[in-house]
């Protein structure tokens, strides 16, 4: 089979469906135009290399010629790699996240010849893959006008999603904000297994920071515990890799087991420097072990030649995820003395049957994923040896079965560098390096360091994002130059070379001058010399990294506080004020955010404030349904929450003897609105009911456009939502419970 126009491009990802029967293009003019000319939709496809359910989906339909049949003939397939276009990946996943309810990779979008979405969901078996395909071709031939106007609605809110331009009104930023965010924290910390939330869990990289400042800076034995605990918890668990150093992307289980086996470069760096963090705090050598494994994993197998990292692992090896990480009792006997092989077989829980189940199918595997069942020193004294015996042994076993595991077919590696995920190893690794007294750490950070300032400027001087098989392109975002600025800055913090201060400073005043929007008073993650998509992002939530206003303000309170230059303070605070109002609803989702401004003025605080008194969104019923309002200049957001075991009716299709949910709205403005758009539902099929009832579960969010307005003679006023929804169980319905949302809002006139 002849390969697709993807063998050209040198993203491994894409290289890795250039054999695919679909016809692929790259992200660019000649797809769209195409599209155009044959008056086709677009189906978009975005994921990475390491993402296992990116690999699944390849092989279930990509790879399938019947299915690339209905692809090929009825749209133009379009490629993207999320890691070297993450401004695409942003605007779509927001698609993805509003019409699915939930996000993830891959990504597969349905849109029209000028990049609106009108179908967005995540990975899907291939039958219904296939079926969604035939439909939505059907619909975009035949109902072309519905489609047309789904997707115009869909861009409109995406455009006001992405720019943050709900909530108007500007706020004072004040670090007594923390006392919010720590009890957030608390109420989402779990106290057993440490981390947040319940399964699926993912380090907390973006909190560590927060939490390490309010422990050495207020004392708060709180935001100590928890950092703490979730350390201690991945060290113990699967999702360390116990054998050759680092940790996996996260787990699929609350006690940190069973992970996607993933290893990421930005993972590892914000590990890598929380471990050292605490180290530095408590002076717990365990956690300097920790730090050095990952350290010592990264200089061995994510170097690429130069000195700079490559960008992630693969979780799959021969076909099989995980394969490459895990052990059966048989292949560690083969490799380790019968006396050793016993006790590492019961220090690191190895099972005879395997103690890997199957995600999916949750059947055991007969592999054995190596963690520990206590930390080492407590197992020393239940087995009556030395610490330092015991670890000795364990070292001497890991060292062997390590020199093992390197003789198999290893997972692939996506050697692409990218400047900023390259900002965040360097930052860690200097960091390490003086606190660890580590110099060959600060060497290997300057080493990276140099090979991006040589290798990845353009003629003019501006960063470029990614660099592979000895091309370097992609105009940065502002990210990698907030990123990369903070890891230069810590290279200067560790050697006191001015030559890195003064890149550090280049790098933030380009960042300034190129992603500073005077009109949104905060920074965007294009500049105008990148590609025009539907959108343009501005971000106030962190996900597994700083989002990039966080990034870039953290950046430039750390410079503010090294060398007293107000232009750097300035901008901190103008962004902080921009977006206060999202932030104090949810400081949790605002790490990166909330430590530029502890860093900026947290001086101001003695002690951790008390948590204010935040109003219930809806009356106190005693009921597990809540919901509040987030108002956007191009419609609103009504957020529900559903606790646990809990569930609400869908829109439509409810029987009889049900409420369906129900959202009507008004507004003191002159306002137009449109129909709510509920994602697709669940359903539930009951021995009391003949048809499946549509359901939603946890979180559901609708977006109600705005899509008129008339004559405006004043410019504030409120905006009101009815809301009516049916709290259900499985087996039983509460009363309907109807509450009244108001918000205070201003329009933004433009002349």
């Amino acid at each position: 089979m002849q390969p697709n126009r993807l063998i050209h491009e040198k993203s491994p990802y894409l290289l890795q469906h250039a054999h695919n029967p679909v016809d692929w293009y790259p992200w660019g003019e000649e797809a769209f135009e195409r599209a155009v000319n044959e008056d086709k939709p677009i189906f978009l496809s975005v994921g990475y290399s390491s993402c296992h359910w990116c690999h699944v989906m390849e092989h279930e339909s990509f790879e399938d010629p019947r299915i690339a049949d209905i692809l090929n003939h009825n749209f133009v397939c379009i490629k993207v790699d999320r890691e070297e276009r993450p401004d695409i990946d942003d605007i779509y996943m927001t698609a993805v996240q509003l019409l699915a309810g939930r996000g993830g990779w891959p990504m597969s979008v349905f849109l029209t010849p000028e990049g609106e979405p009108f179908f967005a969901g995540t990975y899907y078996p291939a039958e219904i893959f296939a079926q969604i395909a035939r439909q939505l071709a059907d619909a975009y031939q035949n109902r072309r006008d519905e489609v047309l106007q789904s997707a115009r609605e869909i861009a409109g809110v995406i455009q006001q999603v992405a720019a943050v331009r709900y909530e108007q009104i500007e706020g004072e930023p004040n670090p007594r904000i923390v006392g919010n965010y720590l009890q957030q924290m608390r109420q989402n910390f779990d106290s057993i297994h440490g981390g947040l939330g319940t399964a699926p869990k993912f380090p907390p990289n973006t909190a560590f920071p927060v939490l390490f400042w309010l422990a050495e800076n207020l004392d708060s034995e709180d935001a100590l515990q928890m950092a703490l605990r979730t350390l201690d918890a991945m060290a113990l668990g699967g999702i360390r890799d116990h054998v050759g150093g680092g940790f996996h992307r996260y787990s699929t289980d609350a006690e940190w087991l069973l992970p996607h086996f993933e290893k990421m470069l930005t993972d590892n760096a914000q590990l890598g420097w929380a471990y050292t963090e605490a180290y530095s705090l408590t002076g717990n050598a365990e956690y300097n072990e920790v730090a050095q494994d990952i350290y010592e994993w990264v200089l061995r197998e994510m170097r690429v030649e130069g000195g700079a990292f490559a960008s992630a692992i693969d979780a799959d090896s021969e076909g099989e995820e995980g394969k490459y990480y895990t052990w059966t009792l048989g292949e560690i006997r083969q490799v380790l003395p019968a006396a050793l092989a016993d006790l590492f077989c019961n220090v690191y829980s190895i099972r005879p049957d395997g103690n890997y189940r199957d995600e999916a199918t949750g059947q055991v595997t007969g592999r054995n994923i190596p963690h520990l069942r206590a930390p080492l020193h407590e197992i020393a004294a239940e087995l009556g040896m030395t610490p330092i015996d015991l670890k000795d042994k364990m070292k001497t076993a890991r060292e062997m079965l390590l020199q093992a595991r390197l003789r198999r077919v290893s997972p692939l590696r996506d050697d692409k560098v990218l400047a900023g995920w390259n900002g965040l190893m360097i930052e860690s690794l200097a960091y390490a390096g003086l606190v660890l007294e580590k110099d060959e750490y600060i060497q290997a950070a300057g080493e990276a360091a140099r090979f991006i300032l040589e290798k990845m400027l353009d003629s003019e001087g501006r960063l470029l994002r990614r660099y592979r098989d000895g091309e370097a392109a992609i105009p940065a975002y502002l990210e990698d130059y907030a990123l990369l600025g903070a890891g230069l800055l810590e290279l200067f913090e560790a050697t006191e070379d001015e030559n890195w201060l003064a890149e550090a400073k280049r790098l933030a005043n380009r960042a300034i001058a190129d992603f500073w929007d005077d009109d949104q008073q905060a920074f965007v993650n294009t500049a105008d010399y990148h590609e025009r998509l539907i959108a343009r992002v501005k971000e106030v939530h962190d996900r597994s990294t700083p989002c990039g206003n966080g990034a870039i303000a953290r950046l430039l309170a750390k410079l503010y506080s090294v060398t007293g230059e107000e232009n750097y303070g300035y901008f901190v605070y103008r962004t902080l004020r921009s977006l206060w109002s999202p932030i104090q609803k949810y400081p949790q989702g605002s790490d990166s955010l909330i430590y530029a401004l502890l860093l900026l003025a947290g001086d101001e605080l003695e002690e951790v404030p008390e948590a204010e008194e935040a109003q219930p969104a809806m009356p106190s019923t005693g009921l597990p349904v809540s919901v509040d309002m987030h108002i956007m200049e191009g419609g609103v957001m009504i957020r529900f929450l559903m606790e646990r075991g809990w569930h609400i009716n869908g829109a439509e299709g409810v029987p009889e003897e049900l409420v369906p949910t129900r959202i009507e709205m008004s507004s003191t403005l002159p306002l137009i609105f449109g129909e709510p758009m509920f994602p697709p539902p669940d359903t539930l099929q009951t021995d009391e009911s003949a048809q499946p009832i549509p359901v939603y579960r946890g979180e559901l969010r609708v977006v109600v456009p705005v899509i008129g307005i008339g004559e405006v003679t004043q410019d504030t006023g409120e905006i009101r939502a009815r809301v009516t929804c049916q709290p259900c169980t499985d087996t039983e319905c509460a009363l309907p419970q109807t509450v009244e949302l108001v918000e205070q809002v201003r329009l933004q006139l433009r002349g």
